[in-house]
C-alpha cells in the first residue's frame, strides 16, 4: 500500500473582518502570567448513562461548572484525565467515550458527526447541564463545530483543538478501514503521521497499542463522516467565547486551517504551539496552562 497523507478539503480563505486578529500572546508569557492550576491527585471516576438509544461512559472529576471533553476519531476519553480536576474548584471535567468508542455501546450505525451531536445534546440533558464549556479535539472539534451552530443556546464557550472546519478525508485508504487484513496498518500510519518526525515513541506508543481493541466498522462510518463535512464559511454563526489551538508542525489540521476558522469566528483567539497534531501527548503542560487562562478569562479573573 502506498503512503498516504491526510487531506483536508475546502476553502481556506480569511473572512476579512470577522475574528479578532490580535496575535496570541507567546505561550511562555501566558504560563507565566496565570495562577497555577490545581496539583489534585483525584482520580476521574467512570460511569455510565442511558440515553435514548444508546449506552454513553464517561471519566468525571473536580467540582465547579462543567467542562465537557470530546476526543477525536482514533483516541477516547482516556486521553484527559489529567484535565479533568486540573481546574477544580472552579470547573469540572467531563470527558466522553462517544457512541462506539471506549466504555460506550457499540450500536450498528450511528457513529458520524450527526449523531455523534445528538448523543452530545442529550448527555448534556441527561445530566441537566443546560450551558457548558465544549472543548473538542481534532474530530471532537468538528463535532463541536456542528454542535454550537445547531444549538447555540447550548454552548458557554468553544475550545477547538487540532481541529478543520472543511472535510477531512483519508485518500486512497479509506476504503481499507475495515478490511481486516489491511484495517491495522491503515490506523498505524494515522497515527504515525499525526505526529512530526522524530517525536519520541513513548508519546504515540499507548495508542498504537490500543490499535487492536478499535472497532473498524466504527472507525470507517466516523471517518466516511469527516470526509463530507464542511462548515467553512457558516462559522461566522458562532458567537460564544472561542479559543482555538493548533501545533505549528501539524500537517493534519494545519496552522492555516486554524487561522482559517479564526477569522471566521468573531472575537477568537488562536494560539500556536510547537507541536504536530497531539499536541496534548507533545505539550501537556503547555496545553493545561493555556486551557485554563481560556477558563479563568471566562470567569474574568484577576490576579
Amino acid at each position: 500500500m502506498t503512503s498516504h497523507k491526510l487531506f483536508v478539503l475546502g476553502l481556506l480563505l480569511l473572512v476579512i473582518g470577522c475574528a479578532e486578529t490580535t496575535t496570541a500572546p507567546p505561550l511562555g508569557k501566558v504560563m507565566s502570567d496565570l495562577p497555577a492550576t490545581s496539583q489534585t491527585t483525584t482520580q476521574p471516576t467512570r460511569r455510565t448513562l442511558s440515553l435514548d438509544g444508546v449506552t454513553l461512559s464517561i471519566l468525571e472529576a473536580g467540582t465547579g461548572e462543567p467542562v465537557i471533553y470530546v476526543h477525536g476519531v482514533v483516541t477516547t476519553s482516556n486521553i484527559f484525565p489529567k484535565y479533568l480536576a486540573a481546574y477544580s474548584p472552579a470547573y469540572r471535567g467531563i470527558a466522553v467515550d462517544l457512541r462506539g468508542y471506549g466504555d460506550s455501546e457499540k450500536t450498528p450505525t450511528g457513529s458520524n458527526i450527526s449523531q455523534f451531536v445528538k448523543d452530545l445534546i442529550a448527555l448534556a440533558d441527561r445530566m441537566k447541564i443546560e450551558k457548558p464549556v465544549w472543548v473538542g479535539v481534532s474530530m471532537g472539534g468538528m463535532i463541536l463545530q456542528q454542535l454550537a451552530l445547531e444549538h447555540p443556546d447550548r454552548v458557554k464557550a468553544l475550545v477547538l483543538v487540532s481541529t478543520t472546519d472543511g472535510a477531512m478525508i483519508l485518500d486512497q485508504d479509506l476504503p481499507s478501514i475495515g478490511n481486516p487484513r489491511t484495517n491495522a496498518e491503515v490506523s498505524k500510519k494515522i497515527l504515525l503521521e499525526s505526529f512530526p518526525a522524530g517525536t519520541n515513541p513513548q508519546l504515540y506508543q499507548p495508542l498504537l497499542d490500543r490499535i487492536p481493541t478499535w472497532n473498524a466498522s466504527v472507525l470507517r462510518e466516523a471517518l466516511t463522516s469527516m470526509s463530507v463535512f464542511n462548515k467553512h464559511g457558516q462559522l461566522s454563526a458562532i458567537t460564544a467565547p472561542t479559543r482555538i489551538m493548533v501545533g505549528a508542525k501539524d500537517d493534519v489540521a494545519t496552522p492555516a486551517i486554524a487561522a482559517g476558522i479564526q477569522a471566521q469566528i468573531a472575537g477568537s483567539r488562536l494560539v500556536q504551539f510547537e507541536t504536530g497534531h497531539f499536541m496534548m501527548a507533545e505539550d501537556p503542560d503547555g496545553f493545561r496552562r493555556i486551557l485554563g487562562e481560556f477558563l479563568y478569562s471566562l470567569k474574568r479573573y484577576v490576579r
